[in-house]
């Protein structure tokens, strides 16, 4: 079935990315499709006529990215209430989330009219315990990341892990901080600490130390069963933060623990490549 609206999301316009987000609204219109753009100040000034939203209203069944993968993370936040699937056009340079290149939008067309598959991403949420008040952070699709503040510092790390009234200890470790992955922000920030590659049609939490002050202190998969909850060793109370999916940092009082489990949203992403995510993902690296 054709879609009858979509949403735009552009990120970092210049002259070729003006180019690209000309030829996408074209394209747009050829397909009679209505368009509404979800950050305008972004956009040139002769592109401002096009209707203009903060946030995704109904009917829109799409949301299109043009820039790198951050903006398909952007766009996955703005989705979340309605569970509008998300569609992402490379003009980055990986761009391991986005679907198609942003020099080749020969498929837009197929996609405009209905041609493509979805698949819904776990996300991971986290609370911050601290001083009697329980915080709650926003769903992440990538990771959650908690490192020292400071850079001339190591922080100290004891991880537990709840399922059911049963806590069972995770490890303490000295390092530079630690992350809660995805399966798909597996290819993201934990990949390059030394993290598992992680199929995302599998649902776990990937934990990834990073830069550990011990050999002993290796990447763990987690069942989706198990909450883990992280905070400052006793033995060195060091100053800690928690970052979202890369786009929100916030800074750990003294004594808080960080609680991080599945949540109960799933982000929806356009496919229409095949090869499987090996295939897909050996492309991006390689280039080919």
């Amino acid at each position: 079935m054709s879609i009858k609206t979509v949403a735009v999301l552009p990120f970092g316009i210049d002259d070729k990315n003006d180019a690209r987000l000309g030829a996408l609204l074209g394209m747009c219109r050829g397909a009679g499709v209505d368009v509404v753009m979800l950050d305008s100040l972004t956009l040139p000034e002769e592109r401002r006529g096009i209707c203009v939203a903060d946030d995704v209203p109904d009917g829109v069944e799409l949301i299109i990215t043009l820039g790198g993968d951050g903006s398909v993370l952007y766009a996955a936040e703005k989705a979340l209430p309605l569970g509008v699937p998300v569609l992402g056009i490379n003009t980055g340079r990986v761009g391991y989330l986005a679907e198609i290149s942003g020099d080749d939008m020969g498929s837009l067309g197929d996609i405009l009219h209905g041609g493509y598959e979805v698949d819904e991403r776990m996300m991971l949420t986290a609370e911050i315990r601290s001083g009697g008040r329980v915080t709650t952070l926003r769903p992440a699709l990538n990771d959650y990341v908690v490192t020292k503040s400071s850079a001339a510092k190591i922080a100290g790390i004891s991880l537990s892990c709840r399922s059911g009234g049963d806590v069972y200890d995770a490890g303490k470790f000295d390092a530079d901080g630690v992350i809660f992955a995805t399966p798909t922000g597996s290819t993201a920030y934990s990949m390059s600490a030394g993290g598992p590659l992680v199929d995302p049609s599998i649902d776990c939490i990937c934990v990834t130390p990073i830069c550990p002050h011990s050999v002993m202190s290796r990447p763990s998969i987690y069942s989706t069963r198990f909450v883990i909850e992280c905070e400052a060793g006793d033995w060195r109370r060091s100053a800690l933060e928690l970052s979202r999916d890369g786009m929100e940092t916030v800074e750990l009082a003294a004594g808080a623990v960080v609680t991080v489990r599945k949540s109960e949203f799933r982000t929806k992403l356009v496919r229409v490549r095949t090869g499987g995510f090996t295939g897909v993902f050996r492309s991006k690296m390689t280039g080919r």
